[in-house]
């Protein structure tokens, strides 16, 4: 089965889904989709060039390239209403098929909504993609887990106690514990890990997103609405001769 490779680097002149009076800005995040798989990037506040850095990547798997379709959203993030669809982009995985493992790295052009056309703006996403025969796992992966906490006025913030999202919780959120244990994924068979650590590759200096509630969206700085923050905790598996190829090639 082949696997589509996406990597989102910025996007430009995005509409401004807030008046003049308030800013005129956005608070954009990006939503992948390819069949029933779907990703969401982080949110960039107040920013209608926003770049990710690190850039996010996003690995799917396509089972029919022929039929399939990446279909990328451009929301808004609104903390006192639904959020705003500024735009899409709809991508056929088949005009990757006959580039198959070449990487692609274009600014694709967002079709606007047509609430904000009057803006006439040349909106673009930068993405590099490649449909490769594998998702690159056989030699490396990641496992992740999810650190919850919430705040109180009184306490500040500690760890999450909510039913539906205890403190830790494995990265598709469909177990939750107070116990790290309980949500860790299995060692990948003939690999060997390199330690659990928290990334900062997302978030503030510590790791830390940010949102009103554990349905997101996430920012990675604190505001006065924060009631929730979440960090990654990853841990990097090799195949044991990868690992000693490396070592021996010091």
């Amino acid at each position: 089965m082949p696997f589509l490779h996406v990597t989102l680097f910025s996007a430009e002149d995005l509409p401004a889904s807030d008046s003049i009076l308030i800013g005129g800005k956005s608070d954009p995040y990006v939503v992948f989709k390819v069949s029933n798989m779907e990703r969401k990037s982080l949110c960039h506040k107040s920013n209608l060039n926003p770049q990710w850095n690190p850039p996010e990547r996003y690995i799917f798997p396509v089972e029919s390239p022929m039929t399939a379709v990446l279909t990328i959203k451009i929301f808004d993030m609104d903390f006192l209403r639904s959020d705003d669809l500024l735009g899409t982009i709809v991508l056929p995985v088949a005009m990757f098929e006959d580039r198959m493992g070449v990487r692609t790295l274009e600014n694709y052009p967002i079709s606007v909504s047509n609430a904000y056309s009057k803006q006439n703006r040349q909106s673009t996403l930068k993405l590099e993609i490649c449909l490769k025969a594998t998702s690159d796992d056989e030699v490396e992966q990641h496992l992740h887990v999810w650190e919850n906490q919430s705040k109180s006025f009184r306490s500040g913030w500690k760890p999450s106690t909510a039913t539906a999202r205890l403190q830790w919780s494995s990265f598709d959120n469909s177990i939750t514990s107070n116990q790290f244990k309980d949500v860790v994924p299995a060692a990948p068979a003939g690999m060997t890990g390199s330690g659990w650590q928290f990334s900062i590759t997302r978030g503030d200096d510590e790791g830390w997103l940010y949102a009103m509630s554990f349905s997101g969206s996430w920012s990675s700085s604190c505001s006065t609405l924060s009631r929730v923050r979440r960090r990654l905790w990853d841990n990097v598996y090799r195949l044991k001769n990868s690992q000693e190829s490396r070592v021996s090639d010091c």
